[in-house]
């Protein structure tokens, strides 16, 4: 089985500098052609499905995979991005006024300073249960899954064996590729952060977020 990971297109949010979590921002123009460049790289593939976080930035970066691939569009709570509390909306550099986030660290979430944040533990077990579960139930298939950044890095963190207390160094570009073969008992990262579909504008924007 093979799940193909994508992360959303360049949203508002993103440029903004903008603690986005479960808050809905639309995407940039160019956030708009990256959705379209990834699309075009799946044409003709055989997929068996497209799943999607229901966050507007990630749906609306599926809508055009699943429309070029002529499949329903099916939304998933858990691949949401974390939640982020009354951090939400706020820019990094606000919500680092008001409470003591500090520096990410090894052993250490810096976001936990925040009220009502959703923990790192929390984020990877919802997500890697979906992914795990579309693993075995999409045997002999593939499927496509379009998530946010946080969130995907929980899951190949997990992939890759680092334990929950780890802060993985890992940074997702906006629609980046990541192809995970095998089923949940045993699965192997093939590519990581693949974004060779973008050209230009829509590329050289991914690489200096």
């Amino acid at each position: 089985m093979t799940v193909i990971l994508v992360r959303h297109a360049e949203s508002e949010g993103n440029i903004g500098g903008v603690i986005q979590g479960w808050t809905d921002l639309p995407l940039t123009e160019i956030g708009e052609q990256q959705a379209q460049m990834v699309a075009r790289r799946f044409k003709g593939a055989s997929i068996a499905a497209v799943y999607s976080s229901p966050l507007y930035r990630a749906r609306e970066t599926a809508r055009p995979i699943a429309d070029v691939l002529a499949l329903p569009l099916v939304e998933v709570d858990d691949l949401r991005e974390r939640y982020y509390g009354q951090a939400q909306g706020l820019t990094w550099t606000e919500a680092a006024e008001r409470w003591p986030l500090g520096v990410a660290e090894h052993h250490r979430d810096w976001a936990m300073a925040v009220p009502e944040v959703e923990s790192l533990a929390g984020l990877r077990r919802r997500s890697v249960a979906v992914v795990n579960r579309l693993l075995d139930e999409h045997r002999d298939e593939t499927a496509i899954v379009v998530s946010h950044g946080g969130t995907l890095v929980q899951v190949i963190a997990h992939l890759f064996g680092l334990p929950e207390e780890v802060w993985p160094r890992i940074r997702m570009s906006n629609t980046s590729v990541t192809i995970v073969e095998g089923d949940a008992a045993a699965p192997v990262v093939r590519t990581l952060n693949d974004i060779c579909h973008l050209e230009d504008r829509a590329r050289a924007s991914t690489l200096a977020l």
